[in-house]
């Protein structure tokens, strides 16, 4: 019987000695693997995403979505949000599949959004003469049906949101070429603004 109980008592000491020292190695080969990433040189971790060099000099490590218009849509590594610049700050994308993609050879005298302020607006087709057609755009504007709202002050919005449109397309001065009004008795009260944008160079 002590036979047997030392026999039993030995097994177990090499089944937990056994289960330590795997479970030792397993800890190094995770910190060894944790350390080799973290010293992976720039072109290795390149490799992995895309690559967004922009006019400034900033390189970017992300996923890129699409490009549609003006706008480059992104990701970052690992996420699922999407976010969106204008790709004319962009000089060239370097994709993971090797490909290079050139957007834009110069840098772009872009125009922030919150420049609107800056955008002219007429309705004369001598102040445009000459200049460099950028856009087509629009701008609605809808009352309230608590009936508010003076088709002045509908005018006066849907000015604002076409000058933010044109400012967006790096746009210097609108164009208004029609204007539509809907004051039918009943329903909201509604402007829609259209015009053409220019840009001076």
């Amino acid at each position: 019987m002590r036979s047997v109980a030392a026999l039993i008592l030995l097994m177990t000491m090499l089944v937990t000695a056994n289960a330590q020292i795997v479970f030792s190695e397993d800890t190094t080969n995770a910190k060894a693997e944790v350390a080799q990433e973290s010293n992976l040189p720039d072109s290795a971790k390149r490799q992995s995403t895309d690559v967004v060099y922009r006019h400034d000099g900033t390189m970017m490590y992300v996923d890129v979505k699409k490009i549609h218009l003006n706008d480059l849509y992104y990701s970052l590594p690992g996420q699922t949000k999407v976010t969106k610049m204008d790709q004319r700050y962009v000089h060239k994308i370097e994709y993971k599949s090797g490909k290079i993609e050139v957007l834009n050879e110069k840098p772009s005298n872009v125009r922030e959004t919150n420049d609107y302020r800056k955008v002219k607006i007429t309705q004369s087709n001598i102040d445009v003469d000459g200049l460099i057609e950028v856009a087509k755009l629009d701008a609605r504007a809808e009352g309230s049906e608590r009936g508010y709202s003076t088709l002045e002050s509908l005018e006066r919005s849907a000015t604002i949101m076409l000058r933010k449109k044109a400012a967006s397309v790096n746009a210097d001065i609108v164009l208004i070429t029609d204007k539509k009004v809907n004051i039918a008795f009943g329903e909201i009260p509604s402007i829609v603004l259209y015009g053409t944008a220019y840009s001076y160079r």
